[in-house]
This record gives C-alpha cells, structure tokens and sequence, in this order.
C-alpha cells in the first residue's frame, strides 16, 4: 500500500478506506448484535445501542452532503422511533456505497477541509470515524480487536491536521485550553510537531523543534488516546505533563 501524501498529509489510497469501512461496520454490526442496552465504558452515558444510531446517522449525513454537494438543511430528519437500529445501520451502509459509486473520487464535494474538498475525504473520514466506534462496542461487549497500524496511523494524522488544527469546530481564540507550546506526537517513524496557541495551531514534521512535551505510543493506542478513548497509561508522555493535560484537553473540545 503506498501512501498519497501532500497538504493534507498521511493518506491511503482510496480503496483501503472503503475495504476500512466494509469491514469495521460489519464487525460494529456483529458486535451490537450482542446486545444494544451493553455500556460503553470509555464513553459514559452512551450504550451499544446509542453507538450503532450514531453511526447510522452519520453516514445517512454524509449521503446528503455528497449528493447535493451541500450541508443538508433542516438536519437531522424526524426520528421515526420505530426504525430497528442494526437495519438501519445496515441499510445506511449500503446507502453510503451507492453514493460512493455515483462518484469519482476526485470529484468536488462540500467537506470541512481546507486541504481537500473531494469524495476522498469522506471515504477517509468515514473509515476513521468506524474504526474508533467499532472499538467502542468492542469495548462495551469485551472483546476487542486491533485497529490497523496503518489505518491508525493515517487517523492520528487526521485528527491533528483536519480537527485539532482546523477551525471548523469552533472559531479559533475561543478555546478553554490554549496551550501556549510546542507538543509532539510520535508513533512509529513518524512525528507530528504541533505548535498549540489559541490563536492558531500549526502541524509540522521537524524533528528539531523543541517540545515541552511528547506523546508517544504504537499506533493503535495512540490514535485512540488521541480520540479520548483509552488513558495516559495506554502511551508514553514525557516532559511537562501539565502542557500534555492541557493539549489532551483541547483535543477534546475538537472530537468530544
């Protein structure tokens, strides 16, 4: 697998994200099919059951967005209440690879991208959302599996350069955690070097910036520490860990 790279950095191509997509909603499936009321342990107040309609809405969105190449408005649609909730999953599934069918990949869709205004970032984005919430209801029913170095990889890349450095979630300035330093994040050979001020936040791969802090871990871990999902004894954080607490803390005004 050769990954694209570019202004939007770490990228796979096209087709592992769709395969990403396939497998990861299917196994969501079969593990919510073990019982929807089964709690979700990193995510209190959620169930499996609250996971599979959250999915199910997502990608039922996504639709809506590449066909119109437009924000759907009003949104969400009227709850219905009597939809079972693994069809409906299962039914927004294929609705997704049908849109995705209607398209080339290149072709230009409404996203909250600066770096990449085509179908490929919903096919990535996608992928990556999946992958953290078949985890959670893996979690939720005990039996966990591994998400992929390389799909992990791509996600921590994600999380940092399209929601924690983009202002698409709330205007920039207005954060509770500003940070004020230099973190870097290293899994693997790779290294992210993000610049954190309340005013901006830039992402680079210079090895000789100097960090107050580092997060390190295998991809997996960290990609979900990243997200909120497991805590700091799932990766290696040295230096200042106040600026570490402070950086986890804006990550989770741009993913919580």
């Amino acid at each position: 697998m050769t990954p694209m790279n570019g202004a939007a950095g770490f990228r796979l191509e096209p087709q592992r994200y769709f395969e990403s997509v396939d497998s990861d909603t299917e196994r969501l499936l079969a593990m919510a099919g073990r019982g929807l009321e089964a709690t979700v342990p990193c995510c209190p107040g959620w169930t499996a059951g609250d996971v599979v309609s959250h999915v199910a809405m997502v990608y039922e969105h996504k639709v809506r967005v590449m066909a119109d190449n437009a924000w759907p408005d009003p949104w969400p649609p009227p709850e219905t209440g009597d939809d079972d909730l693994l069809t409906r999953l299962a039914d927004a599934k294929a609705h997704l690879f049908a849109e995705f069918a209607e398209h080339r990949i290149t072709d230009e869709t409404t996203t909250f991208s600066a770096d990449d205004r085509t179908i490929a970032f919903w096919a990535r984005r996608m992928a990556l959302e999946v992958a953290v919430h078949r985890h959670d209801v893996e979690l939720a029913h005990d039996d966990v599996t591994p998400i992929p170095d390389d799909l992990a990889l791509d996600g921590i890349d994600e999380v940092l350069r399209v929601m924690l450095a983009g202002p698409w979630w709330s205007p920039l300035g207005s954060t509770r955690h500003p940070v004020g330093a230099v973190v870097a994040v290293q899994s693997e050979n790779r290294l992210w070097v993000c610049t954190a001020e309340a005013e901006q936040i830039t992402i680079t791969h210079d090895a000789g910036s100097a960090a107050a802090a580092t997060v390190a871990g295998e991809p997996m871990a960290l990609f979900l520490w990243l997200w909120g999902r497991v805590g700091d004894d799932r990766v290696t954080i040295s230096g200042d860990a106040a600026v570490a607490a402070e950086f986890r803390a804006r990550l989770e005004e741009c993913t919580g």
